[in-house]
């Protein structure tokens, strides 16, 4: 790959992700640079912030009625219940959000920028649905190798299944015509392969990393310092398990009344889940943050006395690394894939309520405990860097360029 570019296809890119996607493809692009890639890497919208280790390209419809500086809609935007089509015996799926029509557009545009580039161009990688249909078309058109990168399926988004079917189609379509899958966990591997029936041999999985925490860059903040703090940081979607998260402060507060819960994070549960703290008399205990980035976040997270994460399905979970890196103990939902590579946090059912609440009562009361976790979270974190990510990646893609 040291005359051929990599050509990545991307939907969003720190300041302006959503969530963890916009972090890996941050996390992997730089690393990639440090090993001597050359990266071109495609976005929507008209990247204002410039990166050194790669170039941008915007790539985006200036007739769109959205800024064009920042994204057209976020990563993990559902589209609900879809639209179809029924012909003959045939049930498709039409686009049936905006969202839905904007990634064929966007498909479009990647094609027409890629297609100036084309001698340059050694293997595409694509991040999640989004990109998919790009991918396929330049694919077709320049015939080098595709790389499909799973970050989260509609089945992981939504849980119960009622996802849309369109966006199942398009996943479906571009894992079977990628050359090969990375999937961010061996989690996110065996969803691939029961619900879209991959070929194992097909997948490969590259767990996410994390960057070096500098002890210089952590800036405590003491606030309501008579008050151990439970955290949750995510979007309040189904996904991600808001609900057990209020049911766990109800559960905790029972015991440990001057606990204090924070919800970080915004999405389309905000309302109800808001209405659940009210209506259970938990709302002097259980506050809302909003979304965080930035120092705000680190903040939040130093000050932490435990971290929870209780996705229905997660298929890696950055933020609990970004937890562990920080000295707070964690406990993930064991249906997640980072409990993969944090071997030292407590794995848990999203929807044990009782374990959780004895795993944070004991957090709580035993500080020596708590150490203890913190210690073995440190100790697997060694190996879960962006550089190890990277090289990883990128003999993949000279196994795949070996090939041709």
């Amino acid at each position: 790959m040291a005359k051929k570019a990599i050509f990545m296809i991307g939907w969003e890119y720190p300041p302006h992700n959503s969530g963890g996607l916009g972090e890996a493809c941050a996390g992997i692009t730089e690393a990639l640079s440090d090993l001597g890639s050359r990266i071109y890497f495609t976005l929507p919208y008209l990247a204002t912030q410039s990166v050194e280790h790669m170039q941008m390209l915007g790539c985006y419809n200036p007739d769109w009625d959205t800024p064009h500086d920042t994204p057209p809609f976020q990563a993990y935007t559902s589209a609900g219940f879809p639209r179809r089509r029924i012909d003959g015996d045939l049930l498709s799926a039409l686009p049936e959000s905006e969202l839905e029509f904007r990634v064929g557009e966007y498909a479009q545009f990647v094609s027409q920028v890629a297609a100036k580039k084309k001698d340059e161009i050694g293997v595409i990688h694509a991040h999640d649905w989004m990109a998919f249909p790009a991918a396929m078309e330049l694919k077709r058109k320049l015939q080098v190798p595709f790389v499909a990168h799973v970050h989260s399926t509609e089945f992981d988004r939504i849980p119960s299944g009622f996802g849309s079917k369109f966006i199942n189609q398009t996943e479906y379509e571009g894992m079977r015509q990628a050359d090969t899958i990375i999937a961010v966990s061996h989690y996110t591997k065996q969803v691939l392969i029961d619900k879209y029936n991959v070929d194992p041999a097909k997948i490969e999985v590259v767990h996410n990393g994390i960057n070096t925490l500098e002890q210089s860059s952590i800036d405590f903040v003491n606030f309501a310092p008579d008050r151990p703090v439970v955290v949750f940081m995510g979007r309040l979607t189904m996904q991600k398990g808001a609900e057990y998260f209020i049911e766990l402060a109800q559960s905790i507060l029972q015991k440990v009344p001057q606990a204090l819960f924070i919800v970080a994070g915004q999405g389309d549960s905000y309302q109800s889940l808001l209405f659940k703290t009210a209506g259970n008399h938990l709302s002097t205990s259980v506050l809302f943050s909003g979304f965080l980035r930035g120092r705000e976040r680190e903040m939040l997270l130093d000050r932490a006395n435990v971290f929870v994460m209780p996705s229905l399905s997660e298929p890696f979970g950055l933020v609990a690394l970004e937890a562990a890196q920080r000295s707070t103990p964690v406990i993930i939902s064991s249906n997640s894939g980072v409990q993969e590579v944090l071997k030292g946090s407590i794995v848990a059912d999203f929807w044990d309520i009782e374990k959780m609440s004895q795993s944070i009562e004991a957090l709580l009361a035993d500080s020596g405990y708590s150490d203890r976790v913190v210690a073995d979270q440190h100790a697997s974190l060694r190996s879960v860097t962006w550089k190890n990510t990277a090289q990883k990646i990128r003999g993949l893609y000279q196994r795949l360029v070996g090939r041709k």
